[in-house]
């Protein structure tokens, strides 16, 4: 079986033990933090604190939950108070755990996501990905799945350089050595860490993955040159050294297509019928991959969540392209969700990453790497 057990996977399940962790074994990367087991403790933490903090159920509630908090908001209105209480107790009511609240230090920068393959002892890095979760364009609307991603060009992306990609490598590598120390077993399987290149670190951990992501492996496997079902194979029976791996040097780009209604209602995104010109499609160079969609009387119906996801391996430009006019292709008796800025704008990205890479350059130069401090005289995160 190609996946970790359940005591290692905790890793994914707890956002409080991969924290506690990180900051156990010294592993760069790493965020301050509290947990609360209420939501009235929380916000009375916020409130004293004062500073900018991200709050976040403290296991995985399927991507939901996550209320940033700036320092422009230190002193809150009573009504801020009131929405920030609501949003808080929103967030405990998804946890089942003892521990329902985590609160990290803020940090801002280009995200994006590393998957390691590994039997244990040998460590296979994959290409990049970055998805993009929010609904719509532009980045706004509720939180999805994910709508799409980019991978590429080669293992990197257009942002992150050659040496971000290997302080990445190291950062899992390092926390999966922990996870053996920790519990005495090896990880087996894959680890994804949910990254964002930042002024306080440079590469830093958002938090961990013990599977797949999704969208992103849809833009990293079709990149991979080489039988992808005999790697796995060597990461389940421990011969991963045997592995031989090449990557597409072009980029991909992928677009997933979802019902009006999706994500916050499933009944409204459910039963619409779809119709595609698929072997048109494929002559243009997409991929299709079916997913919250079922074949009903020769006929296509969503069942609620994102339908299909359309995959490019081209040049950005040239991806978008044939994206757009493969989606063209797509019709149905409801309006479809489709984010035609995924692959877009990316020099955007390239500048803001080299503003933060000039920060955590200069940090490092000073000694000052992964330091930081709280202003507020009540106390501030671990």
């Amino acid at each position: 079986m190609v996946g970790p057990d359940r005591e290692v996977a905790l890793i994914e399940r707890s956002k409080v033990w991969m924290r506690q962790l990180m900051w156990k074994y010294e592993i760069p990367g790493r965020l301050r933090f509290r947990a609360f087991s209420s939501a009235e403790e929380a916000v009375r933490f916020i409130l004293e604190f004062g500073g900018s903090i991200a709050v976040k159920p403290s296991e995985q509630v399927g991507g939901k939950g996550v209320k940033v908090v700036a320092d422009l908001q230190a002193y809150l209105s009573g009504e801020k108070r009131d929405a920030l209480s609501r949003s808080a107790g929103r967030i405990a009511e998804l946890v089942k755990d003892e521990v329902k609240l985590i609160i990290e230090e803020k940090v801002d920068g280009p995200e994006y996501t590393l998957h390691i393959l590994t039997d244990g002892h040998t460590y296979l890095p994959l290409p990049l990905a970055q998805d993009y979760k929010h609904a719509y364009e532009d980045g706004i609307g509720p939180e999805t799945g994910g709508m799409g991603s980019i991978s590429g060009p080669g293992s990197l992306l257009p942002f992150i350089i050659e040496e971000e990609y290997g302080r990445s490598v190291e950062i899992i590598r390092l926390t999966i050595e922990a996870i053996r120390r920790e519990t005495g077993r090896d990880y087996v399987g894959v680890l994804a860490g949910q990254m964002m290149l930042t002024g306080l670190w440079g590469p830093t951990i958002i938090e961990y993955y013990s599977r797949f992501g999704d969208p992103e492996a849809s833009a990293i496997i079709p990149r991979i040159e080489g039988d992808f079902g005999e790697v796995l194979e060597l990461t389940a029976t421990g011969h991963l050294s045997r592995a031989r791996i090449g990557v597409v040097e072009k980029p991909s780009v992928v677009r997933a297509v979802a019902p009006l209604g999706y994500p916050l209602d499933r009944r409204m995104a459910s039963g619409h019928r779809v119709w595609l010109d698929l072997p048109r499609m494929r002559e243009l160079g997409c991929r299709v991959y079916f997913g919250s969609i079922a074949l009903e009387g020769m006929q296509l119906i969503t069942r609620g969540s994102r339908a299909l996801e359309l995959v490019v391996i081209d040049e950005f430009g040239e991806a978008v392209r044939k994206l757009d006019k493969c989606f063209s292709l797509i019709s149905s008796d409801t309006r479809l969700i489709y984010r035609h800025d995924i692959g877009s704008a990316i020099e955007t990205q390239i500048e803001k990453a080299e503003i933060v890479r000039y920060t955590y350059k200069a940090r490092e130069r000073a000694g000052l790497l992964g330091v930081s401090a709280d202003w507020s005289p009540n106390g501030g995160l671990w």
